[in-house]
């Protein structure tokens, strides 16, 4: 006869969405405490397929576990996130703004149009916004989750806050390209590959945070 700590688990297993590594963590946990149950209740007189039976029963239901569960995938889903977004935006105030300073030094660069400026003004103060945003969030669903629960709403905001980044700062830094009247293809290539396509990654992440929340 079939085990039914392996048809618990299975089940278990499939209800969860969030990061491999956390929900393998979270399986093993779940495997250890059937089976430790289940050696404690043989102990007890049971015989093998009951007191794996009984501790399936005293463990709780696939539905109320994959709920504790899917908490603690989200939140470290969004951890995940959070993590990619301030690795992406920490090194772009040394590319544009001091250091190389690319937008300034290519080609056909305006910086004198009013709209660039407007631009300018709204991504430093927006990308200033999101990396403290970035950092709070970053601390509360680490070293904060120890202290407080943290639960899918915190998660889920980290999510909404990311993909917000995510539009905000490719879209405003294109737009600054636009507003110059650059056609230097090389700044294109970077904004592509520096701004644009990291950027699009930590979307992903944060689509796949708000999945598991």
């Amino acid at each position: 006869m079939a085990d039914p700590r392996s048809d618990y688990l299975a089940r278990l297993d499939a209800a969860l969405v969030g990061p491999r590594r956390t929900r393998r963590s979270l399986m093993r946990e779940a495997a250890d405490h059937l089976d430790d149950a289940t050696e404690a209740l043989v102990d007890a007189g049971y015989d093998e397929e009951s007191a794996a039976r009984q501790a399936v029963v005293d463990f709780g239901s696939v539905p109320d576990i994959a709920a504790s569960f899917q908490t603690a995938l989200a939140v470290a889903a969004s951890r995940r996130t959070v993590w990619l977004l301030l690795l992406v935006l920490g090194y772009q105030p040394l590319l544009w703004d001091s250091g190389l300073n690319l937008a300034s030094n290519s080609a056909g660069i305006r910086s004198d149009r009013w709209l660039f400026q407007l631009l300018d003004g709204a991504i430093e103060a927006g990308s200033w916004i999101v990396l403290v945003g970035a950092m709070f969030l970053l601390v509360a669903t680490g070293i904060g989750n120890r202290w407080w629960f943290i639960g899918r709403a915190t998660a889920r905001f980290a999510g909404v806050f990311a993909l917000a980044a995510t539009t905000f700062v490719p879209l405003t830094s294109v737009g600054m390209i636009v507003a110059a009247g650059s056609a230097d293809v090389g700044l294109w290539m970077l904004a592509l590959i520096l701004v644009v396509l990291p950027l699009a990654g930590v979307a992903v992440s944060a689509r796949r945070t708000l999945a598991a929340t």
